[in-house]
């Protein structure tokens, strides 16, 4: 386990990563930086490429360094057998952090069969105890309250092995002084093989004078599924989060995205959200196909301004082959959400917790449920923990 600070260059594309939206590239770019690659065509026909270490996929088709100060850690290697699924599993990493920290990227690769992870910044002392692998339980950890207390960091995409959540150049996140980042891990070794490996991460931060924009986060989730078997459905949720809004601060909601990264399991055929209601009712933020296990986090420069949208439609649709129906969950059952981040003045989480036919649209069953939201007011001086004694 090890912990070191290094200045990463801001010039210069990768050489040899591909970075032309023209030629033979061209039509491959969207493909490939649906999945966070970049598109080469250097050597041979046109592909998709993984960008390495430190570095991010463009829209234009390019590998990129990652800017700003990087602050890397590694976590302890541990083993993940076959067949076995390990949730409720706590990661731990004392920042000792005497300011606080604008975190404009998060960076994340590891090995050991992890199938999610959600990570927090929390007080030093909020779950105190050593750093390392913990059940969460034993500290009594809750996402909801690491969240309240600290803020959300990063989510990984199902099964990624190497991911970037790269923000648009100025937007950042802040972390308070001696602050603690806890990652709630999910392991699934599907493999007939043990895996042995840890978790990398790295932060990169921007000085304070750089940061144009303060991001919070905000999560919509579809808690109701019920996805009936040899059928194919659509779950969507319909979220009227601007009244909410309005509701708290008594004025238009004023939400910017500038990201969002999705959560399906392996039925999963599509995932979708899109502006509901005003001038821009339909407008596609994302609409990504059938699962397949690459990084999907999706940044929005210029963001995407709600304006006078009421709220989000978002949504699944699944393929289940199963004999039996399959509901929200672990293991072989499904999820539909995503964890955004914007610019705004509240935080806030929308739930779709029931589902009820409501038609059909050719061999696809649609299913929706009412949307209920919870909002936070959010303290961008919100106070860390206590310096080390």
């Amino acid at each position: 386990m090890r912990t070191h600070v290094f200045l990463l260059s801001s010039i210069a594309l990768l050489s040899g990563c591909g970075g032309a939206s023209s030629g033979a590239c061209a039509s491959l770019v969207a493909t490939c930086f649906a999945n966070q690659e970049a598109c080469d065509d250097t050597s041979g026909p046109a592909r998709c490429v993984p960008c390495p270490d430190g570095q991010y996929a463009t829209a234009q088709g390019a590998c990129a360094p990652i800017a700003g100060t990087a602050l890397v850690h590694d976590f302890p290697d541990s083993t993940v057998m076959p067949g076995e699924e390990d949730k409720g599993v706590c990661e731990s990493w004392t920042l000792n952090n005497s300011e606080e920290i604008w975190v404009n990227a998060v960076e994340l690769r590891q090995g050991l069969s992890s199938h999610h992870s959600n990570w927090f910044y929390v007080p030093n002392n909020k779950f105190a105890g050593p750093d390392g692998r913990w059940t969460c339980s034993d500290r009594t950890f809750d996402e909801l309250a690491a969240a309240l207390a600290g803020g959300v960091l990063y989510a990984q995409s199902t099964q990624a092995i190497h991911e970037v959540q790269k923000f648009p150049n100025g937007a950042a996140v802040r972390i308070p002084p001696w602050s603690q980042i806890i990652g709630n891990v999910h392991f699934l070794n599907a493999s007939m093989q043990a895996t042995t490996g840890h978790y990398h991460m790295a932060i990169y931060s921007l000085p304070v004078d750089q940061v144009k924009v303060k991001l919070v986060p905000f999560h919509l989730q579809y808690l109701g599924l019920d996805i009936p078997p040899h059928e194919q459905s659509r779950f969507f949720g319909q979220c009227k989060v601007g009244e909410d809004f309005y509701a708290v601060k008594n004025s238009q909601w004023d939400l910017q995205v500038y990201y969002i990264l999705p959560h399906t399991h392996s039925l999963a055929q599509r995932f979708f959200v899109e502006q509901m209601g005003g001038a821009h009712d339909g407008q596609t933020l994302l609409d990504l196909p059938a699962y397949n296990g690459e990084s999907h986090g999706r940044a929005y420069d210029p963001p995407v301004v709600m304006g006078d949208a009421e709220g989000f439609r978002f949504g699944c649709e699944y393929n289940n082959q199963r004999d039996v129906a399959v509901h929200w969950g672990f293991g072989d059952q499904e999820m539909c959400e995503c964890l955004g981040f914007g610019a705004t003045a509240l935080s806030f989480e929308s739930t779709v917790g029931t589902s009820a036919q409501v038609g059909t649209e050719g061999p696809m069953q649609l299913f929706t449920g009412d949307c209920s939201t919870l909002t936070f007011t959010w303290n961008f001086q919100k106070p860390g923990g206590v310096p080390p004694q």
